[in-house]
C-alpha cells in the first residue's frame, strides 16, 4: 500500500508540474489523461525536442527520495496510444 500511495502521489504532484510548465508558453502541446503510471499527451512536433526531456525531468523528480531508489521514467511517441507502446 505505502507503494501504490506514494506511486499515486508521485504522478499527480507530476501531473500538477506538468501542467504549470505547459501554461507558461502558449504551447500547443496538452496533456490529455492518466492512465494508471502513464500520462498521455498531445504532442505538438514542433516542441517535441523541447518538452519530452523537460517533461521526463519532472516525472522523475516529482518526490525527493533517497539516491539509491531510482525513478525510471520511459518515453515512446507516435501517431496513437498503440504506436507510442
Amino acid at each position: 500500500m505505502p507503494i501504490q500511495g506514494t506511486s499515486a502521489d508521485m504522478i499527480k504532484i507530476a501531473m500538477i508540474r506538468i501542467d504549470e510548465l505547459l501554461r507558461k508558453k502558449p504551447y500547443l502541446t496538452k496533456m490529455l489523461l492518466q492512465v494508471h503510471d502513464e500520462l498521455v499527451f498531445d504532442l505538438h512536433p514542433d516542441e517535441e525536442s523541447e518538452l519530452i526531456p523537460k517533461i521526463l525531468h519532472i516525472m522523475e523528480t516529482a518526490l525527493p527520495l533517497p539516491h539509491d531508489v531510482p525513478i525510471l521514467v520511459e518515453k515512446g511517441t507516435g501517431k496513437n496510444w498503440l504506436a507510442a507502446h
